[in-house]
């Protein structure tokens, strides 16, 4: 794995025109490695020199594990020429994913320019939704029928094992091409080399289709602990398969953006973009949340007299409101993780909403007890005291239900739960805790 000295080491060099060290250092990495080292170079120029170091194969590799914005770059320099011999090194699906970030007339002119096989698989899986099993799976996989022998399958995983990397499962189909079972490779090696495959196989295997979402993809991935996973069409017929190492990567970017989302920061924020692209993405969100703070701010207008009269009133109701956010938040996280994983839906959305509800209202009483032994030491009216304790225990309750429900709506709307669940939460604890506060204050003062 690179680190800063070896990213440090490697630029100086460059820049000294150590071309030859440069060269041997590149070569001797892992293209994880390599990619890693690319995207921490800040210099647009440097980074096409070194990238022009690596071999055909290292370069294909790490280009397609690159980030967004250092792969954007490096495509606007490359010829075409090193563009088709990326294309030819790479599995179908890598394949796909890099014609996607071209221009039209582009791609059409590399899909001429590849072998016919490899262009007509590429050409199927740019059909399909990016963020679905079509967009996410490869042409390649090893498939035989059903009176092959083991003797058989090996041989076929021998001829295939260039064209075919990571080979987990062979495929059994029939003869028109539909998936009748699968058989693992471990079983594979164990068996009678005369043994056919459909006395050894497991028929009925996991599959999905190409327009399953990627979510669901990683679920089954999860569920039933697999290597790979066969993509079938709605007639049954094996298309392609989805391996473990696409899966690990979907569930880094699934996670990515449902953080990015909870932020208001969209779903393709990096540390690595411009400035103005890192105001572009936030500006709109905390002008919206702007907007929310006047909401607050009226709740805290209307109780204008019971602030002038009680000063000390505005630094408790801060307490009230920050209380009830921090609360909601923990909540929306567990909710919004729920429904990403599946573990919430809407059958059991009642018990996740009355235990988050009663927890809250726990923790609010503990809350309270503690916020208004504070206020009685610290100010001696215990009037205060219950105020803070009544509105923190009612504000919690507020965050729990709130932090429950939305994520739920925003999903029954199909509107992914992480993009607004955070604005909504916090206005809510923000006006209902000024309003409890202030409220009981002016009735029982």
């Amino acid at each position: 794995m690179t680190n800063p000295e070896t990213i440090d080491h490697l630029v100086m060099l460059a820049e000294m025109g150590r071309e030859d060290q440069v060269r041997d250092a590149l070569r001797r990495l892992h293209p994880a490695d390599a990619a890693e080292l690319l995207d921490a170079v800040e210099n647009d120029a440097l980074r096409a020199r070194l990238f022009a170091h690596l071999d055909t194969p290292r370069a294909a590799a790490a280009l397609s594990l690159l980030g967004d914005q250092s792969r954007e770059t490096l495509l606007d320099t490359l010829p075409e020429q090193r563009l088709r011999a990326f294309l030819a090194a790479l599995e179908s699906d890598d394949a796909a994913d890099l014609l996607a970030e071209l221009p039209r007339a582009q791609v059409e002119r590399l899909l001429r320019a590849i072998p016919p096989r490899l262009s007509a698989d590429v050409r199927d899986l740019l059909r399909y939704d990016e963020e679905s099993a079509g967009g996410i799976m490869q042409r390649e996989f090893v498939a035989l029928p059903a009176e092959a022998t083991v003797d058989d399958a090996i041989d076929a995983v021998r001829r295939r094992a260039a064209d075919v990397p990571d080979i987990h499962n062979i495929f059994v189909v029939d003869a028109q091409q539909k998936l009748i079972g699968a058989l693992p490779l471990r079983l594979l090696i164990l068996a009678n080399p005369r043994t056919p495959l459909r006395n050894i196989m497991q028929a009925g295997p996991v599959v999905a289709h190409p327009g399953m979402d990627q979510e669901e993809v990683a679920g089954l991935f999860s569920k039933y602990d697999l290597l790979s996973l066969p993509v079938v069409d709605a007639g049954g017929r094996l298309v392609g398969r989805i391996t473990v190492d696409d899966v690990v990567d979907v569930i880094e970017e699934e996670a990515s953006e449902d953080i990015y989302r909870l932020a208001g920061l969209g779903d393709q924020a990096s540390v690595h973009e411009s400035v103005r692209d890192s105001v572009r993405r936030r500006l709109p969100w905390l002008i919206v949340n702007l907007g929310t703070c006047f909401l607050s701010a009226s709740v805290v207008a209307f109780f204008e007299g019971t602030i002038r009269s009680l000063a000390i009133a505005a630094a408790f109701m801060t307490m009230v409101a920050g209380s009830g956010g921090n609360a909601g938040v923990q909540t929306l996280a567990l909710v919004v993780r729920g429904l990403a994983l599946g573990e919430l839906t809407f059958l059991n959305a009642r018990r996740v909403l009355a235990k988050e509800i009663m927890t809250g209202a726990l923790n609010g009483l503990a809350l309270g007890l503690v916020a208004a032994v504070f206020a009685y030491l610290w100010k001696g009216v215990p009037l205060l005291g219950l105020v803070v304790s009544l509105a923190i225990l009612g504000n919690l309750c507020i965050a729990a239900l709130v932090a429950v429900l939305i994520p739920l709506g925003l999903k029954w709307c199909g509107i992914d739960p992480a993009v607004a669940s955070a604005v909504v939460l916090t206005t809510f604890t923000d006006c209902c805790g000024f309003f409890f506060f202030l409220g009981l204050l002016t009735l029982l003062r």
